[in-house]
């Protein structure tokens, strides 16, 4: 299997794309994401030259490399990876994604190192991540309590 190879066209700031606007709205993590994320602009060219193109809200993870969400497609793209938001306290903040974050109500005023998973294929490594910390919470979404 052959992995598409995403080559960025372009990056804004939120607020130029409606549907991405529309999407983050929907999504509940407008005003947070207004400050947080980007619009990326992006396109995979297949073996024949054909190119599609795509948009998405963005942000980067640890590797400065970025993470993706539409309304259809939400992933790296590249390989996936933390990201992290470093913080001036000795604590760390665990989130599943980035839209969790974003609807934390204490985002604005915490002074604590984040960690999101961006996919749960990264819990060890977030857990690695977090042990160097005095101390750490957890905000990790529990569907069987989703109503």
């Amino acid at each position: 299997m052959k992995l598409p190879h995403y080559q960025i066209a372009a990056i804004k700031p939120l607020g130029t794309n409606q549907e991405i606007e529309d999407f983050l709205r929907a999504s509940g993590v407008w005003p947070q994401a207004k400050h947080r994320l980007e619009e990326i602009y992006y396109y995979v060219q297949d073996d024949h030259g054909r190119r599609k193109d795509f948009f998405a809200a963005g942000w980067l993870n640890e590797f400065g490399q970025w993470q993706v969400a539409a309304p259809k497609f939400t992933g790296a793209l590249c390989r996936p990876a933390l990201t992290i938001i470093p913080g001036t306290d000795n604590e760390s903040w665990l989130f599943d994604t980035v839209f969790d974050y974003l609807r934390h109500p204490e985002i604005t005023t915490t002074k604590a190192y984040i960690i999101i998973l961006n996919t749960p294929k990264l819990l060890q490594a977030a857990l690695s991540k977090a042990k160097s910390f005095t101390s750490s919470r957890t905000f990790f979404n529990n569907p069987l309590h989703d109503t």
